[in-house]
């Protein structure tokens, strides 16, 4: 690959696996590194399972050269203009999909929205738990009062962990379920969407928009999300403990782990040679 500049380089970086902490904040050195590398000419932007509400709460004054990839890939958001572009959507599942969801005992359901709103619609101990450590502001609704063209994702949150839910799930879903594509985020969290967001349709959104071609991108992945777009990109990056499937696509690895400064490694370095050869 032909060797670009700081500045003529788009990085796309995984904010949950790679940026923040524990307790999901970002650290103050991990925000030195962000801002030393925007101060060099460096370009970046985030992917994130989160709603772009809680992504600008999170980055403050981090200022991102394109539009993130928020709720999984689903929403494009451009956070200068205020505005998304929804990858996918619940259109024309307001009955076969929404009206039908279940009320589970200890299952909390959330509605994250193309205009970046995230709506809760069954509570639990898990949903608020999670929400609340997600820096995610939500107001609560009715999944029968909602258009399914306005709705990206369902995500279910259980208080007790990995509890057997997809069978009731397609039960109540019946013929539709065939249609969706079921995913685990973490042990006690399900998100149900349409179906998979392509790479191309990813790549697409974030890199015409603000100028770059897919050579100019490289991505620093965390999950298994964005493998797409490691393969696509004209650079990929992932960290030392990285999943299997990651670590075969990409194009190297870090020296560090996920949590131990992959994401600080791999800027602070474009942020090195910047300096070496000016």
């Amino acid at each position: 690959m032909k060797e670009t500049t700081i500045d003529q380089t788009l990085v796309l970086c995984d904010l949950d696996s790679l940026l923040l902490d524990a307790a999901g904040n970002l650290p103050q050195l991990q925000r030195d590194v962000l801002q030393l590398f925007a101060s060099r000419g460096g370009r970046l932007t985030v992917f994130s399972q989160r709603s772009p509400r809680a992504v600008r709460s999170l980055l403050g004054g981090v200022r991102l050269s394109a539009p993130a990839l928020v709720c999984g890939g689903t929403l494009a958001y451009n956070f200068s203009e205020g505005s998304g572009t929804a990858l996918c959507s619940f259109e024309g599942m307001e009955e076969s999909v929404l009206k039908m969801l279940p009320s589970l005992s200890g299952v909390g359901i959330a509605l994250q929205m193309r205009d970046g709103s995230t709506r809760a619609v069954r509570m639990s101990e898990g949903l608020v738990f999670h929400l609340k450590q997600e820096w995610t502001p939500f107001v609560l609704s009715n999944a029968a009062d909602v258009k399914g063209e306005d709705v990206l994702r369902i995500l279910f949150y259980q208080d007790k962990k990995q509890m057997p839910i997809l069978p009731t799930l397609q039960k109540a879903l019946g013929d539709a379920a065939a249609f969706l594509h079921a995913e685990r985020l973490a042990p006690d969290t399900l998100v149900l969407t349409p179906g998979l967001v392509s790479g191309s349709a990813m790549l697409n959104a974030v890199c015409p928009p603000s100028g770059y071609a897919a050579e100019q991108l490289t991505v620093l992945a965390g999950c298994t999300q964005m493998l797409d777009l490691v393969h696509l990109a004209g650079e990929s990056v992932v960290p030392a403990d990285a999943a299997p499937e990651l670590r075969l696509a990409a194009n190297r690895m870090t020296l560090t782990d996920h949590d131990a400064g992959a994401a600080a490694e791999l800027l602070y370095g474009m942020v090195r040679r910047a300096e070496t050869s000016a």
